[in-house]
């Protein structure tokens, strides 16, 4: 094994321990058990058990392959050349990709519920988490119904609340093996985006190509919305934002991925 493997191997054993154990009842020894190795073979490619933790973040949980499926699939180009997103579309494919990795989703929602303490190593990428996911959000070309594409707070809450609610969701799912976590998802986006309002504007599926239609009118920021993209007060980004994780008892930042 080259030492990338050997890396990769690391912090895939540290996320199902992490998983089970949480970041605090997670040991070392617990990883190197996992993988049939001693704890002093471990330092050979990480630094600490903080140093883990980043590598699970970045490297593992947020990975290219989730974006790619998550963005992807909700993407259209028109006529016109225009891309826009589905929103539905969007929130649909975030729990299509989570319901195959259920340990994932577990590491996530244990690491989320310890970082609440100032103390996690994690702290600050949580708790910065949302307000960086939604500025990635609001850089995005959505195809929306006037009353969300003109008014970019009330986007906002719309997102919040799906998000919020995935996530409720997502941990009864984990506690109950007969929970249908897709299913239940289909009933909420019917109260989240309800007939007629959504016609139209839920999935990719639902634009006709041969039909010769510009979105372009309908796109968040390629409409007429009141806070086009070249108002707003940062740059938008390509599906990445980046974050410090600060090791505790080093004033050293290392970067990872939000």
């Amino acid at each position: 094994m080259d030492a990338k493997q050997r890396r990769t191997q690391i912090v895939q054993a540290a996320a199902k321990v992490v998983a089970s154990k949480g970041f605090w009842g997670m040991s070392l020894q617990d990883v190197a058990d996992e993988i049939g190795i001693t704890e002093a073979a471990l330092y050979h490619y990480i630094d600490n058990k903080n140093d883990l933790l980043g590598m699970i973040l970045r490297d593992y949980y947020d990975s290219q392959e989730a974006d790619s499926y998550i963005y992807e699939n909700a993407r259209v180009r028109d006529v016109d050349g225009c891309e826009l997103f589905y929103f539905p579309r969007f929130c649909l494919n975030n729990v299509l990709f989570n319901v195959r990795r259920p340990e994932m989703v577990k590491l996530f929602s244990t690491l989320n519920g310890e970082a609440l303490s100032p103390e996690h190593p994690a702290h600050d990428y949580f708790i910065n988490r949302q307000q960086k996911f939604w500025r990635q959000i609001s850089s995005m070309n959505w195809l929306l119904p006037d009353v969300y594409r003109c008014d970019l707070n009330r986007f906002r809450h719309l997102w919040t609340l799906a998000m919020s609610a995935m996530d409720g969701l997502q941990l009864r799912w984990l506690g109950d093996a007969s929970a249908d976590l897709i299913e239940e998802w289909s009933a909420f986006s019917e109260e989240l985006f309800p007939e007629p309002l959504w016609s139209g504007y839920g999935d990719p599926s639902e634009y006709d190509a041969q039909g010769g239609e510009s979105l372009r009118a309908h796109g968040l920021h390629s409409g007429s919305a009141i806070v086009p993209l070249s108002q707003l007060d940062y740059p938008g980004c390509s599906c990445r934002c980046w974050s410090p994780i600060v090791d505790k008892r080093s004033s050293k930042p290392r970067i990872v991925r939000v």
